[in-house]
């Protein structure tokens, strides 16, 4: 990181923190809000190495303690990673915010990454039962179900698996590398979504798909997508890496 970038960061936290002096609290507390905000937001870009402990310390006005323990937090957090005899960088997570529907192309463009795809399997089949409540179709019709690993800049993030009523895809399973796109491009575009969250871990396909450990944490999502007059599109379900993918929930107090 150059000299005028580090001021320019050094200065812009320190405006934060600043900001930050009536709330109270422990600096290092205030510190670590300041950067995970920086981070999130993404003031700071995924791969960005901060400044030197010495240097930031300076350009805050705090001492190297502070600054430490402030990084120590977003490190165990898994927002910043140490890399031995280089320095402290912005880890490559995503933090997803869950009020906004996009596909997971359109999501990582909008945040720098290069969106890709390893398609595991696309088929046009009878539906379960599952997917006739969930998609509102009969037993005659056809839907295509897919399941691939998504990938950021290469990295496995992602095991989805996908149905939705073939007519939505044009009636192929070769609809191209985008789901959404192909809705569009039929007139089923969603414009809503219910989405369930839960922990779990890896069983051994997973694990094996997304090149981390048996048994490491996952998100586990089920997402189910509406047009604007309530009918039903998608019915998707997604394991997504715990080391790199994150869900924030902006909330509001409810008026009294």
């Amino acid at each position: 990181m150059t000299d005028s970038i580090a001021s320019s960061l050094a200065a812009m936290l320190k405006a934060a923190l600043d900001g930050h002096e009536a709330r109270g609290g422990p600096i290092y507390m205030r510190l670590a809000v300041v950067l995970r905000h920086a981070i999130q937001a993404g003031r700071i870009p995924t791969g960005a190495g901060l400044p030197p402990e010495r240097e930031l310390a300076h350009g805050l006005g705090v001492s190297r303690e502070t600054v430490r323990r402030a990084v120590e937090q977003l490190t165990e957090e898994g927002l910043l990673k140490a890399r031995q005899g280089s320095g402290t960088y912005v880890s490559a997570r995503i933090v997803e915010p869950l009020s906004l529907l996009a596909s997971f192309s359109e999501d990582m463009e909008r945040r720098g990454f290069v969106p890709g795809s390893r398609w595991l399997s696309r088929q046009l089949v009878r539906p379960t039962v599952e997917e006739m409540l969930a998609l509102g179709v009969s037993s005659t019709d056809l839907v295509m179900r897919s399941a691939r690993v998504r990938t950021a800049d290469g990295e496995p993030m992602t095991v989805e698996h996908a149905s939705v009523n073939a007519a939505h895809v044009g009636g192929t399973a070769e609809f191209g590398d985008s789901l959404y796109e192909a809705m569009r491009r039929n007139a089923a575009a969603p414009v809503r979504a219910i989405q369930r969250i839960r922990a779990g871990v890896a069983d051994a396909e997973t694990a094996r798909l997304l090149n981390i450990g048996l048994g490491a944490a996952v998100l586990e999502t089920e997402r189910r997508s509406f047009t604007q007059e309530g009918k039903p599109l998608e019915l998707t379900r997604a394991l997504f890496r715990g080391d790199m993918y994150d869900y924030i929930v902006e909330m509001r107090i409810a008026p009294s």
